[in-house]
């Protein structure tokens, strides 16, 4: 259980990291079109609206495959979970107990 459980802890770490990573990215570009659109303003209105609107799909586009490739491993997480749950019921079920017990003590 202990190997499972440090297993999940990598996968999640490694898929928060992951995340981390493209939310910088799209900060970064984020940024970039900012600087972009500074400097297209000087060019002409037109050339910025053209611009702003390709720098967003870009950027929608990679929220999008952001969110998925969250999305995609949190679900092979919970995946792993159930497997894990159905091997064994009775392990799982104590550990939730437990966690319930350690919040509702916190709450306290």
């Amino acid at each position: 259980m202990a190997i499972t459980d440090e297993i999940k802890s990598k996968e999640t770490k490694q898929a928060y990291e992951e995340f981390l990573s493209d939310f910088a990215k799209l900060r970064e570009d984020i940024n970039t079109l900012k600087k972009d659109f500074s400097e297209l303003t000087k060019q002409g209105a037109s050339d910025a609206k053209s611009a702003l609107k390709e720098g967003a799909n870009t950027a929608e586009a990679q929220t999008r495959e952001a969110v998925e490739s969250a999305a995609d491993e949190l679900q092979e997480m919970q995946r792993q979970a159930e497997r894990a749950i159905r091997k064994k019921p009775l392990s799982a079920l104590a550990g939730a107990a437990a966690i319930g017990y350690f919040i509702a003590t916190l709450r306290r």
